[in-house]
């Protein structure tokens, strides 16, 4: 992300993997524990060390934007998460900085006004109360929008994702009601000093992208799409037409995004003179939208949190972060406070989990589940456990009766639905529980690819060939190449079973040998999608024939082609074997291991319109503040590998 793009100028971070730090520092005196307040709205769960009436302020706060979201978005758009969203809401800077300490132990470190966490099954809010100012949230919001469109689509364009993140970012509430799309002074600046990008290189623009890596162009890339999602949004006659859905459709559907802008906006040259003359203007529409009453103290359930579900609470917290020393330290405090907490040996067995220890982790995700957990997250993992130890049917059935309870306790909850799919498509009395359970997965997050992988699966298990390779193609013109290069294996088996049922019906050769694809449909046993993204259960990640041959390996999220980016300061290099380097990154709560293996490669770019930056020596770049791009990798000693770093010092 670039910094300075945003429409209130304040700074956020997105990115898919979060690492583990050890933060030291000398012990504060014991204070008395904070008392903390639970309010839970239909899509939000808030906690506040401020008394009740500061949790449900916050509550009623992130309810109305999401319904101002909802009315700005398509009809129909999911929201929310199969889990709802975490906020702790703390009364001062104080608090947060015993939350997020991380962000206080280093002198200089900017002390944020809150932070989005997002996770692959969860995702934390941390937010002060006591801030002011037009736009305080604004970087939270804007990451819920990225949730928002991750929970939707495959197929959206970089552009129309950050100029969305920015166009909604920036939301205000006001007496009985809501706005968007006030100005972006430092947006419009950078456009109306600079020529506009050519749209037809706008619409191509990715993480790979020269435009992406090149500083002039970055900054303008990220304006130009703020601008244009400003201006179909809010000029009354692209709004009648509704073309930016009709773009989205035809991007959805596969389309090239040019083609697709061609069919949606007509002329991309007439549109490009609207768009430099829109950017201009010394006046913008905004959007305005009614917003229900706040609620009365019958529409929210509240309640006090004990000592021992708060620290266990914090420390699920801490582990979403990636502060692993931290969180174990206060799951184990809970777990001592209250032996009989099942949220406290959920959060342990996630704990052990990650860290490949999977003995110990079922250990306590058994005792949540004899403790008769409410949460899905319990018996899902103690599920993928479960099958994780082999094919043996008693252990086939125990799985897919946690999964029965996982999606029973939350029916949103995507991961187990798509489980219980491939489960139950391994027999084929129960073909029918397996695509229901499949179409519900998908529903729960269309946008989530493995989840449309496994739908496919299952259909090609029912013989449905023509119906698996419509979803396959879809899958085969993902941005991301790890899913579009399984899905053209998988594509190529779909048409060998097709070729051989063929074949059957022709010749009644029952004694042929049943082709790879056409067994491993019979036997596969497809992971999670949460199983997937993690490095401990790579292993895991193929499809097995009944022989054990591989047939289809599913692509992991972490290994993904795209790219990320995170501004902050380099505060380690390890130059001992350049010219491959390794750099850390600090920023908020987030560490990243980035590295390259030549770093002569790297684009290095200074913060600024038309500015260039002098490569630097490898020992130099310590304690400098960059914004650093990369691409996830997984199997590695490191997080990322560096595509381009852009100073935002003046050395």
């Amino acid at each position: 992300m670039s910094p300075g793009r945003y429409a209130c100028t304040v700074l956020a971070f997105s990115i898919a993997l979060l690492t583990s730090v050890s933060v030291s520092g000398k012990p504060a005196p014991a204070e008395k524990p904070d008392t903390w307040i639970e309010v839970q709205t239909p899509h939000f769960i808030v906690a506040s060390n401020d008394g009740e009436n500061t949790a449900r302020r916050v509550a009623d706060q992130f309810e109305q934007i999401r319904f101002l979201y909802s009315k700005a978005l398509q009809p129909g758009i999911r929201l929310d998460p199969g889990i709802p969203i975490l906020i702790f809401a703390v009364k001062n800077e104080k608090s947060l900085s015993q939350l997020i300490p991380e962000y206080w132990v280093q002198t200089g470190h900017t002390h944020p006004a809150g932070l989005f966490v997002p996770g692959p099954e969860k995702n934390y809010i941390a937010l002060r109360t006591d801030v002011e100012g037009e736009f305080p949230y604004l970087p939270i919001y804007h990451e819920y929008v990225h949730l928002i469109v991750n929970l939707n689509y495959q197929h959206f364009p970089d552009w129309l994702n950050e100029g969305f993140a920015d166009f909604l970012g920036c939301a205000t509430l006001v007496t009985k009601g809501g706005k968007l799309g006030q100005p972006s002074s430092s947006e419009l600046y950078v456009l109306q000093q600079n020529k506009l990008l050519p749209l037809d290189i706008l619409f191509k623009v990715d993480h790979q992208s020269p435009y992406y890596n090149e500083a002039n162009k970055t900054s303008i890339f990220y304006a130009e799409s703020w601008a244009l999602v400003h201006y179909l949004m809010l000029d009354p006659e692209k709004r009648k037409d509704n073309v930016l859905s009709k773009y989205i459709s035809f991007v959805e559907n596969g389309a090239d995004p040019v083609d697709a802008a061609n069919r949606a906006f007509g002329d991309l040259a007439q549109l490009q003179k609207a768009l430099q003359s829109y950017v201009t203007k010394t006046s913008y529409f905004e959007y305005a939208v009614p917003l229900p009453a706040r609620s009365d103290s019958k529409d929210y359930a509240v309640r006090t949190i004990s000592p021992a579900e708060a620290q266990a609470r914090l420390g699920d917290f801490d582990l979403y972060r990636g502060q692993n020393d931290a969180a174990r330290e206060k799951l184990l405090e809970a777990i001592r406070l209250d032996p009989n907490l099942p949220a406290a040996q959920e959060s342990m067995g996630q704990l052990l989990f990650r860290q490949d220890e999977r003995d110990e982790a079922d250990k306590y995700f058994s005792r949540a589940v004899a403790l008769d957990s409410k949460s899905a997250l319990a018996h899902y993992y103690h599920a993928m456990l479960v099958m994780s130890r082999g094919a043996d049917p008693k252990e086939e059935e125990d799985a897919k009766a946690a999964l029965e309870k996982a999606v029973a306790l939350n029916p949103g909850f995507g991961p187990a639905w798509s489980d219980l799919g491939i489960l139950y498509s391994n027999k084929p009395g129960t073909l029918d529980k397996a695509l229901g359970a499949a179409q519900r997965a998908v529903q729960s997050m269309p946008g989530e690819a493995h989840f449309q992988y496994n739908l496919a699966a299952v259909l090609a298990r029912m013989e449905r060939y023509d119906d698996a390779r419509t979803i396959v193609r879809k899958l085969q013109k993902s941005g991301d190449t790890n899913i579009a290069s399984m899905a053209g294996q998988f594509l190529t088996q779909i048409d060998q079973a097709v070729q051989y049922a063929a074949y059957k019906k022709t010749n009644e050769a029952t004694s042929v040998t049943t082709p790879a694809i056409n067994q491993g449909i019979e036997s596969a046993d497809l992971p999670a999608a949460p199983v997937i993204r993690r490095r401990a259960q790579d292993e895991a990640n193929s499809v097995k024939t009944q022989d054990d041959t591989n047939i289809v390996t599913m692509p992991s999220a972490a290994a993904s082609s795209r790219s990320y980016s995170m501004v902050g300061t380099i505060t380690d290099v390890n130059c001992a074997e350049a010219p491959q380097i390794q750099i850390t990154m600090k920023a908020q709560t987030i560490v990243m291991h980035l590295h390259t293996g030549d770093f002569s490669q790297v684009a290095i770019k200074s913060a600024g319109v038309n500015s260039a930056a002098k490569r630097p020596g490898c020992a130099e770049l310590r304690g400098r503040s960059a914004r650093a791009s990369y691409q996830l990798v997984s199997e590695k000693a490191w997080d990322g590998e560096l595509v381009s770093v852009e100073f935002q010092d003046t050395r």
